[in-house]
């Protein structure tokens, strides 16, 4: 029986760009078939691209893509820091967010044509998107087979869009926004319904996700930024650990993480501002990291009775 191969993609906005050296890497250099792959925010931009091996499609969005792409009211400025008067107006007449995306949504249809969707749904690969649903607080894979191209293109566009700054998508009597509220890497889903016998899972952050951050006297911005950040890792964290508490399994799983070093994830304080050049630089550095083999990987093994061995021991 031929073994499965899943790839799940974290969260992690502009840092998105090395995710996609990563994966080209890994496809194209190391010839890895992948018959899953479940995105969590950029990582469900560019997971369909990358399972149907739309690699210059893909490639040409992560480092070509500005702000205008994402932000049909952008609540940033250039260096990062917020619009104070714009987010303040906003937030005085009640709306959901002090951005909005809908050209974010026009991006995502450009790049995911009805070609490419009609492609993956008629193949035996699969592709997930992971939201959650504000109203009930729980997070939820959308498998683009289980529905209609308005579908995937609404539940991709929502795992893609943070709270606060981005969109909220109103839908099925629901909001529904960025999957990494709950789930930074939906290992737990793949394991679950057994849709792999390997699993490569790219985090866009670093192995310790505990880095160093001076935030004193850089203001609200650089607080919320922060507080965004060390929530998000406390989840990656309980995705990658909690799977010994939660998952029992007929056959060992090998699990690969791959992480961002230090430096590439300090180019980015706020991974909502898309600097062309910074993505093209860590895009190249992730590619080159597989065919050098200088990544930062570790190799686990979910065992039968549910436990996380590391392959180094």
């Amino acid at each position: 029986m031929t073994k499965k191969r899943a790839l799940i993609i974290s969260g992690g906005g502009a840092k998105g760009a090395w995710g996609v050296g990563i994966a080209q890497g890994l496809v194209q250099h190391k010839q890895i078939t992948y018959s899953t792959i479940i995105g969590t925010s950029t990582g469900s931009l560019m997971g369909p691209l990358i399972l149907d091996n739309q690699w210059e499609s893909v490639v040409e969005a992560y480092t070509t893509i500005s702000q205008d792409d994402i932000f049909n009211i952008n609540p940033f400025k250039d260096d990062g820091g917020i619009k104070a008067l714009a987010v303040g107006w906003r937030v005085i007449t009640g709306k959901q967010s002090v951005g909005e995306t809908q050209a974010l949504k026009a991006t995502i249809q450009k790049r995911l044509t009805v070609e490419i969707f009609n492609s993956l749904k008629n193949s035996e690969k699969n592709f997930g998107a992971t939201v959650v649903n504000l109203n009930t607080g729980q997070s939820a894979v959308k498998l683009l087979k289980d529905g209609s191209y308005n579908d995937i293109i609404d539940w991709i566009w929502a795992s893609a869009n943070q709270p606060v700054f981005m969109s909220v998508l109103q839908k099925n009597g629901a909001s529904w926004v960025d999957g990494g509220l709950k789930d930074f890497v939906s290992v737990k889903y793949v394991l679950d319904n057994k849709m792999a016998d390997e699993i490569d899972v790219l985090i866009h952050n670093t192995p310790l996700l505990n880095e160093y951050q001076n935030v004193n006297d850089k203001g609200a911005l650089a607080i919320l930024l922060r507080t965004i950040g060390v929530f998000s890792a406390d989840v990656a964290l309980n995705d990658i650990s909690n799977a010994s508490l939660r998952v029992k399994l007929e056959n060992d799983i090998l699990i690969n993480f791959y992480f961002m070093s230090l430096e590439q994830t300090a180019l980015f304080p706020n991974s909502l501002v898309f600097d062309k050049d910074k993505m093209k630089r860590v895009y190249h550095e992730g590619l080159d990291s597989i065919v050098n083999d200088t990544c930062t990987v570790e190799n686990c093994k979910i065992t039968t009775d549910g436990r996380i061995v590391s392959n180094h021991t």
